[in-house]
């Protein structure tokens, strides 16, 4: 009962702080304008990318740690990743100033505070800390939407520098309220050189092998509107991320629905009662599911998504319908994926995702020509050809 309670408690502190920036979303779009949202919505892919260098998959290394080693020594861990990520961000940070660029150095310390509170975050999950988990995760989320409307209603200039500044800030204030009210470990030993390069080791081992799975996350996730900076106006751009963004909520939903419904899905793969025939028939009868969320989007009047974004954001409605379709396509993906998940065929993981991403970045690249409208189809045929595989390797393990 103590486990589900604490289940439930993180899920719901995990759905709030991801629908709290959607929530945000009509606010940003009309006060940043068209042009404004499109420079934000590609400072933020520069900071995705930083990101995957400056965490190094921290949150996991962490983890991974807990569960296997236990609390000793965890200390060592998270100060060798805090002393890394500090470091790089020096380096960039200097290469911030040397640039000029003001908001490169906003993206380096979004993503150093984004990294520093994912590890607290981590710790707190392992340590099963419900309550002091989600004052991390909404604690964060609702400082940064305060700070944010607060610094653009009492600013009138860089309104995209002011957005990350206001991250920048809840990020930092609630991670040091955690690591002064809570004690992210138990102590054993002052740290050492030697105990530090050997946490440095660790950190390494599990970091690099998972900057490839990152990059092709990054590839899916954000390459669309890093080209879409490079060959087309901050307007055109805006108006895309604008639909990219409203048509994700789906993706949050279907995401958080997979994270509570996994332990029972575990579970009933470990009982029998499912197994690799059921879990392929069931991901058969969900594809009927796929083309519902983009028909409702369709049906839909496009004055109700000018109304939710603003009048400037004319053809909108085209981009949410075709992103619907793509995330609609995590429907059956989840279920054969967990099941792949759970016979830990990592290899196999890999190669689709490799493929997957392939696949995106090749019909992204052939599509850019032809204009905005035809990029989101980038997202769906990279859905549509990873489906048969995973349900080719859907398969009870030998």
């Amino acid at each position: 009962m103590a486990a589900f309670k604490d289940s439930l408690t993180y899920l719901s502190g995990d759905i709030f702080a991801k629908t709290l920036p959607f929530l945000l979303l009509p606010y940003l779009t009309r006060k940043l304008g068209v042009a404004d949202f499109g420079l934000l919505s590609y400072w933020q892919t520069i900071g995705a990318l930083l990101s995957i260098f400056l965490s190094m998959s921290q949150d996991a290394a962490v983890a991974r740690y807990f569960y296997v080693y236990g609390k000793r020594g965890l200390n060592n861990i998270i100060t060798t990743a805090y002393a890394y990520t500090l470091t790089l961000a020096l380096v960039l940070l200097a290469i911030a100033w040397s640039a000029q660029s003001l908001l490169l150095a906003a993206v380096v310390c979004t993503g150093t505070s984004q990294s520093i509170l994912a590890v607290q975050l981590t710790v707190r999950q392992c340590r099963k800390q419900a309550s002091n988990a989600v004052f991390i995760q909404a604690g964060s989320s609702i400082s940064a939407a305060l700070l944010t409307v607060l610094l653009l209603e009492t600013t009138s200039s860089a309104p995209v520098l002011m957005r990350f500044t206001a991250i920048i800030c809840a990020n930092t204030a609630v991670s040091l309220i955690a690591l002064g009210l809570f004690r992210h470990s138990e102590r054993h030993g002052r740290p050492t050189r030697k105990r530090l390069l050997l946490s440095g080791s660790y950190l390494v081992s599990i970091g690099l092998p998972l900057l490839i799975y990152q990059a092709e996350t990054f590839v899916k996730n954000h390459l669309d509107r890093f080209v879409i900076y490079q060959h087309y106006t901050t307007e055109q751009l805006g108006i895309y991320s604008a639909g990219l963004q409203t048509a994700s909520i789906l993706g949050v939903l279907l995401f958080s629905i997979n994270k509570a419904t996994l332990p029972y899905y575990y579970q009933s793969l470990k009982q029998g009662s499912l197994n690799a025939a059921i879990v392929r028939r069931w991901a058969i009868r969900l594809l009927f599911l796929i083309p519902l969320p983009p028909l409702i989007s369709y049906m839909l009047p496009e004055s109700l998504f000018l109304w939710l974004l603003g009048a400037q954001y004319t053809g909108a409605k085209q981009f949410i319908t075709l992103f619907l379709i793509g995330f609609s396509l995590y429907i059956p993906y989840y279920l054969l994926f967990n099941f792949l998940l759970y016979h830990a065929q990592n290899r196999k993981i890999s190669i689709i995702s490799a493929v997957s991403a392939a696949a995106y970045a090749a019909t992204l690249l052939l599509l850019l020509p032809y204009g905005t409208a035809l990029l989101p189809y980038a997202m769906i045929i990279s859905g549509i050809v990873i489906l048969p595989i995973l349900f080719y390797y859907c398969r009870e393990p030998v």
